[in-house]
């Protein structure tokens, strides 16, 4: 199941469960079991509504231009929408399940402030986990990384070639725009394939799944670089340059944990962090898009994704004792 798939059925299956609850509570004539009844019928349609919408199109190629307008503007069209999912949930319910005795039907005001006061909830943690990195709120709050563990990861560091010139010849505040714009691009491929965004880091994305996930990692790093090389022209012609991006990609043991008091982050520490931007910059030596170690090539179920990668044998890694065998990817 994708990024996107798991969380549409994690929100609809909450807010369903939460709107039962208050269809219960309230009752009304039917009583509990009745009410229930109620907020199931209101609940899943909205919720489900509302999930598909921020997951297919506030995060997909669509909602592009949504997630790049200012916050007010992106909160006020997403209002909207979900004013609309909710206010059709409602009728929906009580048109498909009349009430026999209007005088004691609960009030469609009190329906509705119940479904925005959730809405709001939902909105605001959704809202901060994406400024933390998708996942990063969930498990500050329960603690996961309160006390530094390991973890078997895979890790892309996707660095943009060129990006001194661009800079140069476009001016900062211009590159800068240049390089939110691609930031945006390279994010649906990205989500697609489960990867966590771990941070950015000046023109670096850095990017990270489970050990388990080597084909959703090669897979998503090829379908990243892809995309955006298939905008190519239209970067050409908005900015005269066209951002173009090589990756390293390399799996291994790593120490989490939470650090920082004003700003708190969780960070990755260990080998596979330094030889997967070690990778990176053997790629851009190599003129390769993405090289991937071969500890990540073992963990590959796909054959015809292996197929895509041709062995480079055993390469010397800076600041590594032993050769390591590697990769190139076809993209």
């Amino acid at each position: 199941m994708s990024n996107r798939a798991r969380l549409v059925a994690i929100l609809t299956a909450l807010a369903t469960v939460l709107s039962a609850g208050y269809g219960a509570i309230i009752g009304g004539p039917e009583g509990l079991l009745g009410g229930a009844a109620r907020g199931v019928i209101a609940g899943l349609p909205i919720s489900l509504a509302i999930g598909l919408f921020e997951a297919y199109v506030v995060d997909g190629a669509a909602g592009r231009r949504l997630r790049a307008a200012p916050f007010a503007i992106s909160l006020f069209a997403r209002f909207v929408v979900w004013s609309a999912a909710i206010i059709a949930g409602l009728v929906l319910m009580r048109w498909s399940m009349p009430y026999p005795n209007a005088n004691r039907a609960p009030s469609f005001l009190a329906d509705i402030a119940f479904s925005f006061a959730l809405l709001g909830a939902a909105s605001s943690y959704l809202s901060i986990d994406r400024l933390l990195g998708k996942g990063n709120l969930w498990r500050l709050m329960i603690g996961r990384y309160h006390r530094p563990r390991e973890e078997s990861r895979i890790f892309l560091f996707l660095d943009m070639e060129g990006s001194t010139a661009a800079a140069e010849k476009l001016g900062a505040p211009r590159f800068l725009e240049l390089l939110a714009s691609a930031v945006l691009d390279a994010t649906p491929p990205i989500l697609e394939s489960r990867g966590d965004i771990h941070r950015y880091i000046g023109d670096e994305i850095v990017v990270t799944w489970p050990i388990a996930r080597a084909d959703d990692a090669v897979k998503g790093a090829m379908a990243t670089i892809a995309a955006l090389d298939t905008l190519a022209p239209d970067y050409t012609a908005r900015f005269g340059v066209a951002p173009r991006f090589r990756g390293g990609l390399h799996g291994g043991t790593v120490a989490v944990g939470e650090i920082g008091d004003v700003r708190r982050e969780i960070v990755y520490l260990g080998d596979a962090v330094n030889v997967a931007k070690r990778l990176e910059t053997e790629a851009g030596a190599r003129r390769a898009r993405l090289l991937v170690s071969g500890d990540v090539v073992a963990g590959l179920r796909d054959a015809g994704l292996r197929a895509r990668l041709a062995d480079l044998g055993e390469i010397p890694i800076a600041g590594r004792a032993a050769p390591l065998r590697t990769y190139v990817a076809e993209i």
